[in-house]
């Protein structure tokens, strides 16, 4: 399953011309709320998952900082790690996520 007729103009019409270096370097910066309205617009986008398809992210907390993981596609399976990156704090973890989630839907900045 995909994204809906609808959400794939939302994502080509809103979500993507919002997308820059400069978004991504204020989400950065403030990965907590409250939100710029531009930033709240794509992340509330990527955060409802309109697409089945996509991994769905955790955080975890490991000896060496936070790091990012995808659920697991069976219930009581633990999630897996992606890649080696480790965040100092779960603020930065969550960038990473949303990060990842852009990612996932095509969108570069």
């Amino acid at each position: 399953m995909a994204l809906t007729i609808q959400d794939e103009e939302i994502l080509r019409t809103r979500v993507r011309p919002l997308v820059t270096a400069e978004l991504i370097e204020r989400a950065r910066a403030r990965p907590a709320p409250p939100y710029d309205p531009d930033i709240a617009e794509v992340m509330n986008f990527v955060r409802r998952n309109p697409d089945p398809d996509k991994p769905r992210y955790a955080i975890v907390e490991a000896a060496d900082g936070f790091a990012v993981a995808t659920r697991a596609m069976v219930a009581g399976d633990p999630p897996s790690i992606v890649g080696d990156e480790r965040h100092p704090d779960r603020g930065a973890a969550e960038h990473a996520v949303f990060e990842h989630r852009l990612r996932d839907h095509g969108i570069r900045w």
